[in-house]
């Protein structure tokens, strides 16, 4: 009779390993599916690393249970190979360079210097500038970035923003060590219908004789607010119309965002694509690296944490996915050296840190 039942048990266990199996395999396309042609395919690419986790937790069940049921998650993994290194990555840590060699980039969405008070911290502002003092970049580039008074020192020589440079004013600015050659604001071009379009700050650098393109984005955000994050939290507090309806407003806002994601990614490869020099491209993509914007951007440009990244990151500090969402990345002139994300909590995002050299 217990031998039975424990059979019993495994059956529905294996009934579940299968949906979570097909599941995680069907997320591997999130990259390649076009949201705005089948958006559920970008809500399992959002869901891959508890999909992952999953299967290898009934892979390990299987594997002590000494049954071929293992062969199932094992497979499922083994065809996310190439994803997995965009997840977690098995390195030494940073490598040494001398000082003054590289090209420091630091990215960082600051989310209006708490200005709204989100955080029950009081002085922000003086711990980011002190945040910029000790890791000291060449290239710093916000987004949701408040103009303060006084204004947040940053002791960098150069800087250009994509807004007008008054208390108040928010926006992305990029403020660079070496000189700025050339910059412009580019909008991009997304349908009015979608919603705001968003904008890449384009800002060329000369740095050892060479000019350099940095690209500053923000891309369309989730747009979910403290409650929706506080109710996908709590969902055991709630009763079932309150769940259905929390979900569905979750699962709206998300599809939007996908869309404008999708129109803003398309146009900012194109704008690339037209860039005669090497390129550094940073900031708040609002996507993880299962998702299509990702794999559209990353198949002319390097993800510096597949470079030079170590362990498992995240960049977005809400909600319970561990999400990296914050990228630099870099053309293939360029060699990435070293990447760090700092951990202080001081905005909804941690700060994201790269070095760079000529190859």
């Amino acid at each position: 009779m217990a031998a039975r039942k424990k059979s019993f048990f495994d059956g529905i266990l294996y009934v579940v390993n299968t949906i979570i199996a097909f599941l995680l395999m069907a997320s591997y396309l999130a990259g390649y599916i076009d949201p705005r042609i089948v958006s559920w395919f970008s809500f399992l690419g959002l869901a891959y690393p508890y999909l992952l986790l999953g299967n290898i937790i009934f892979a390990i069940y299987w594997a002590l249970r000494l049954k071929l049921k293992i062969i199932l998650p094992t497979l499922a993994i083994a065809l996310g190979y190439n994803q997995l290194g965009e997840l977690y990555q098995f390195r030494g840590g940073n490598q040494v360079v001398a000082s003054g060699t590289t090209l420091k980039v630091m990215t960082y969405n600051v989310r209006m210097l708490n200005h709204y008070k989100w955080l029950d911290v009081n002085d922000v502002p003086q711990q980011i500038e002190d945040l910029i003092l000790k890791e000291n970049p060449d290239v710093l580039q916000f987004q949701e970035f408040r103009q303060l008074s006084p204004k947040l020192q940053v002791k960098l020589n150069y800087h250009y923003s994509s807004f007008k440079e008054k208390t108040g004013a928010v926006g992305q600015i990029t403020y660079s060590r070496y000189p700025i050659e050339s910059s412009t604001t580019h909008e991009f071009a997304i349908p009015d219908s979608i919603g705001s379009k968003g904008k890449a700050l384009v800002c060329d650098i000369d740095w050892q004789g060479r000019t350099i393109r940095l690209v500053n984005v923000h891309l369309a955000s989730i747009g979910l607010k403290d409650e929706d994050y506080a109710n996908m939290g709590n969902l055991s507090d709630k009763n079932q119309d309150q769940i259905t309806k929390g979900l569905n407003k979750v699962g709206g806002d998300l599809k939007a965002a996908f869309y404008r994601r999708a129109y803003q990614v398309d146009d900012l490869k194109d704008l690339l694509s037209e860039s005669p020099y090497p390129i550094i491209l940073a900031g708040d993509f609002n996507d993880p690296p299962s998702s299509y914007t990702y794999n559209t951007i990353t198949d002319s440009l390097t993800d510096s944490f597949i470079t030079a990244g170590d362990g498992l990151v995240r960049t977005f500090n809400r909600g319970p996915l561990p999400l990296r969402i914050d990228y630099i990345l870099y053309s293939s002139e360029l060699r990435c050296f070293n990447y760090k994300v700092r951990t202080e909590t001081l905005s909804d995002h941690y700060p994201v840190i790269a070095e760079f050299g000529y190859r």
